[in-house]
């Protein structure tokens, strides 16, 4: 049984060139966001969302993929989730929606869920045009961009080492670059379930649908949770049958993950990534801890947590 705390191995090490994207990832939203509270921009925050998005993620990724090279794009798992992968993103979506408005609901109360609900709540969408672009601007175009950096080329980097780097730190970066502490337990929730969704099954095109469903059914859902929330007259009861849904969800979502690893085991497909020594991965993970762009985006993040 190994060492909690191994002797480090000789292993080569990593250019950290990643952690560069992400920097600018963080700084630029950051800035996105101040320039729309100092100007106020609320009151038009279906334009602001996907324009603030766009500044934010797309130079970043575009530049990070010019310096990768042509062929890198092969490697982002951007092949469609097959059929067999239908019964795990069903549970996880279910465990998804009631596990994060249930962090939510513990931590911040359900009437801070996030700020893609801020944002779409000051929208105010009167006409069923007005909501399906307050949708697609608010929700779908950063979620997508969010799951295609972190999911995508940020886990692609960390996983040469071992899944284990890439399951903690694409969690914990994904997780402040919403700039939410109230929240943040939710997102935690929410990143370990992509990553766990994202290596079940080996597509980045399901974890970006299952993250802009969420994000759809959280501001379309909102106002009728609260309803609810209040409606129950208790909280003990709002609790309970949220807990016996994220739970159920969670145990099914596990049961289907480990039926489709032992499919892969008896097929002769097995990641190598899983077979990465303790050692080598509980270095590179504090490795990639101690990059000066990783600890600046947490720096970035709780600049963020005090200025929004």
């Amino acid at each position: 049984m190994p060492k909690w705390i191994p002797e480090r191995p000789a292993y080569k090490k990593e250019h950290r060139t990643v952690g560069f994207m992400l920097l600018a990832v963080f700084l630029l939203l950051l800035a996105a966001r101040m320039l729309t509270h100092l100007f106020s921009f609320g009151d038009i925050p279906w334009l602001m969302a996907p324009v603030a998005a766009l500044i934010a993620f797309l130079p970043p990724i575009a530049g990070y993929l010019f310096y990768r090279g042509r062929g890198y794009t092969k490697a982002l798992r951007l092949q469609a989730p097959r059929h067999v992968h239908l019964p795990l993103m069903i549970f996880a979506f279910i465990a998804l929606l009631f596990g994060s408005f249930l962090l939510s609901a513990l931590t911040g109360g359900l009437d801070t869920l996030g700020n893609s609900v801020v944002a779409f709540s000051q929208s105010t969408p009167e006409t069923v045009w007005e909501f399906l672009l307050s949708i697609v601007t608010i929700g779908v175009l950063p979620a997508l961009l969010e799951a295609f950096c972190f999911f995508g080329v940020a886990t692609l980097e960390y996983e040469r080492r071992g899944a284990v780097r890439a399951i903690l730190l694409c969690t914990v970066l994904f997780s402040l670059i919403h700039f939410d502490a109230a929240n943040l337990p939710a997102y935690l929730f929410a990143g370990v379930l992509y990553i766990l969704v994202l290596y079940a099954t080996g597509s980045l095109i399901a974890v970006g649908i299952l993250h802009a469903l969420y994000v759809i059914c959280g501001l379309a859902l909102h106002r009728y949770l609260v309803a609810l929330y209040h409606f129950t007259g208790t909280v003990q009861l709002f609790l309970f049958f949220f807990i016996l849904f994220a739970l159920g969800a969670l145990i099914l979502f596990c049961r289907s993950a480990a039926r489709i690893y032992r499919q892969r085991d008896e097929k002769g497909l097995r990641d190598p990534r899983r077979d990465v020594p303790y050692e080598v991965q509980f270095y590179t993970v504090l490795d990639a801890a101690c990059d000066p762009a990783v600890i600046l985006c947490l720096g970035v993040s709780i600049a963020g947590f005090i200025l929004l």
